[in-house]
């Protein structure tokens, strides 16, 4: 019997945790690297940190043509996640939602959210995606 085609039990996978550099300080999100993809060291010393849960959309698509069983159009960017405290941010790819296409830009402040992407009929499988801030009512 084989074991689920979806892990999603590590720590990060639920956390906003990277993985910072000890070297350069570059930071790895969500995975812990063995080589840092900067600086080339290897193995590297990482140390785990945590990231803000606000970050700044650097680049964007908007994804039109998908399979039919997926809603277009499909905003998807890539956002810098800075740490809690100093240092260099992660860059995190993911899903934009609750959003409209208007209100994505580079520079956009976006706030992460822990959703289901997907149920593959068992379990649902979770990760993170983005939307623009929207004030609390009162």
């Amino acid at each position: 019997m084989s074991g689920p085609r979806y892990d999603r039990s590590k720590r990060q996978d639920q956390h906003l945790i990277g993985f910072e550099c000890q070297a350069c300080g570059w930071v790895s999100f969500p995975e812990e690297k063995r080589t840092c993809k900067r600086c080339g060291d290897a193995p590297a010393e990482m140390a785990e940190v945590q990231l803000a849960e606000r970050g700044e959309i650097q680049t964007f698509v908007v994804q039109q043509y998908l399979p039919d069983d997926i809603e277009t159009p499909q905003p998807v960017a890539i956002v810098d996640l800075p740490q809690e405290g100093e240092g260099e941010p992660a860059r995190a790819y993911g899903l934009l939602t609750e959003t409209d296409l208007e209100e994505i830009d580079v520079g956009t402040e976006v706030v992460a959210r822990f959703r289901e992407l997907f149920s593959d009929g068992e379990r649902p499988i979770n990760s993170f995606k983005f939307s623009v801030p929207r004030e609390e009512k009162a």
